[in-house]
Parts: C-alpha cells; sequence; structure tokens
C-alpha cells in the first residue's frame, strides 16, 4: 500500500497519539474536540430534545457552529488566515442576524421539539460571535496573512440579489410578512455565503489549507443535514388545499443549492488533495503534500 494511502495516514494520526510522537498534542486535541461536539449533542438529544426527527435541524446549526469553533483554533494554533475568505464571515454575519431576527420571534421555520425553544437559536448566536472573532483576527491580529488579492468575488452582487430573492420568494410559516422576509432573506443570504470562500479556492488552484479543512468538511456536513430535514418535510410544508407547494420548493431550492455548492467545496478540496498525494506517493518528499485524512484531522 503506498505511503501517500488515506488509510496508512490515518494508521500515522493514531500512531503519533499512542507512541508519543511530536504531533501526540495536537492530534490529541483533534479528538479531544470531535469527542466533545459529539458528547454535547448526545447530551442535548437525551435531556434538552423530545427525541423527534426534527432535532436533525437543531444538530445542523451545532455543527456549523462547530465548523466555526474549529476555524477559530485552528488560526490560534497557526497564528494565520491564509486560505480565509473575509467576504464569507462578512455574509455570515448578515445570516445569523436576519435568521435570528426571525427565530427569537417566530416559530414557523424551527424545529418543533424543545431544541426549538433555545438551542437552535443558541447555536446561531454562539456562531455569530465566533465569526465576530474569525474576522478580528482576519482583519486586526493577523492581517498580515490575509490574502485578500485571492478574496476578489464583488460582494454587491451576491448580496442585493440574495436580499431581493428573499423579499420575492419566500413561505408563510411565520404568518408574519416582515419575519417571513427576514428569514428567507437570512436563508438566500446563506445560500450565497460560501461562494466568495469557493471563489477563492479556485483561485488558489484548488489548494486547501489544514487551516479550512476541517471547516469545509464541518459545513458540509451541516448543509446535508439541513438538506435531509427539510427534504423530509417537503410533504408537510404543502397547502392544506393541494395547491402548488411553494413554500417547499423555495426552501428545497435553496437548501439544494448551499448543499450543492458545498460539495463544490469537497470536489476541488480531494481533487487538489488526489494530486498532491499521487506526487506525494511517485516520490516528492515536501512536507506541504499531505493528503485528505491527515490534513483534515491535523490542528
Amino acid at each position: 500500500m503506498s505511503a501517500g494511502s488515506p488509510l496508512i495516514r490515518l494508521v500515522d494520526f493514531i500512531d503519533e497519539i499512542v507512541s508519543g510522537g511530536k504531533k501526540q498534542r495536537q492530534n490529541s486535541m483533534v479528538v479531544a474536540l470531535y469527542s466533545v461536539m459529539i458528547f454535547v449533542i448526545g447530551y442535548i438529544w437525551h435531556h434538552h430534545s423530545d427525541k423527534d426527527f426534527s432535532f436533525i435541524l437543531t444538530v445542523s446549526q451545532m455543527l456549523q457552529t462547530f465548523a466555526f469553533f474549529l476555524l477559530l483554533h485552528k488560526i490560534r494554533v497557526k497564528k494565520s488566515v491564509a486560505g480565509i475568505s473575509s467576504k464569507t464571515l462578512q455574509i455570515y454575519v448578515l445570516v445569523f442576524m436576519f435568521r435570528l431576527s426571525s427565530t427569537m420571534v417566530k416559530n414557523g421555520y424551527l424545529p418543533v421539539d424543545s431544541t426549538g425553544d433555545w438551542v437552535y437559536q443558541g447555536a446561531d448566536i454562539a456562531s455569530l460571535m465566533l465569526v465576530f472573532q474569525v474576522l478580528f483576527f482576519t482583519h486586526k491580529r493577523y492581517k498580515d496573512t490575509y490574502q485578500s488579492e485571492l478574496d476578489t468575488l464583488p460582494m454587491m452582487n451576491l448580496v442585493p440579489a440574495a436580499f431581493l430573492a428573499g423579499v420575492c420568494l419566500h413561505g408563510n410559516l411565520n404568518h408574519s410578512p416582515l419575519f417571513d422576509k427576514a428569514w428567507a432573506i437570512g436563508m438566500w443570504l446563506d445560500t450565497v455565503a460560501m461562494l466568495p470562500q469557493l471563489w477563492m479556492l479556485v483561485a488558489k488552484g484548488g489548494e486547501v489549507e489544514a487551516l479550512t479543512a476541517n471547516y469545509i468538511g464541518m459545513t458540509f456536513i451541516s448543509k446535508a443535514f439541513a438538506w435531509f430535514f427539510w427534504y423530509t418535510g417537503y410533504p408537510e410544508l404543502a397547502p392544506a388545499n393541494g395547491g402548488f407547494n411553494m413554500v417547499g420548493g423555495i426552501i428545497m431550492t435553496a437548501h439544494s443549492l448551499q448543499l450543492l455548492f458545498s460539495a463544490d467545496f469537497m470536489y476541488h478540496y480531494f481533487q487538489w488533495q488526489a494530486s498532491n498525494g499521487c506526487a506525494a506517493g511517485c516520490g516528492s518528499t515536501s512536507d506541504n503534500m499531505v493528503l485528505p485524512v491527515s490534513q483534515m484531522m491535523d490542528i
């Protein structure tokens, strides 16, 4: 089996912990962080939920919070924000503000179990605070490492389009035009939020540094959970009179695009890693050439 094999990399990752290698502390921290995430989700499921299917939507938000936490942790460890799109983070600020303006006062788009009373909103509030912290590091503490020359996707073409879509294409689950539009604006902003990061990834030739690998992976899983929730609940969004399911169609379109963009991230990421892995397996000794498993796990 090639030395560049993902399985071999995973074995090496575990061996660093067991044998007390130079990366023991880093690798142990990875295991600890993911263990805490699983414990917290399990604890909330057991003690603070109704064990209803809608808990999946809460898990989606918690995974997104965890993604931003991993990103912030990585920045603190590496003291660098290279590869991170500030424009994506700025759009996420708007996402959480608009979504919270709806979910803090209305329950039309919340999980129906008890986690919709506070856990779901708490995850969004925590995500907002983490994004503010990452933006601080990006533009203040580690601004010298910010690759602004690559973060060039025109936001002014994205944000107004998302606002317009939210105003014109929204549901009525809140039974309030104002709060329905606020939630929809947040949803459409969430749909385009990762595009500046994807643009930056393509501009770098598909290169994804270890700094952003966990963030991208967790974001993709979060979007997959949210898509599955709305896909399963699609029939319930149909009008009682049996007419066209406009609300379900709008929500599924937005979440399908979110999942598609996240999947495109993963495609570019693994494509770049595969090419580097081949180079490493074919005799290259460059320290910069690492495979998906090691880079996703190495914090």
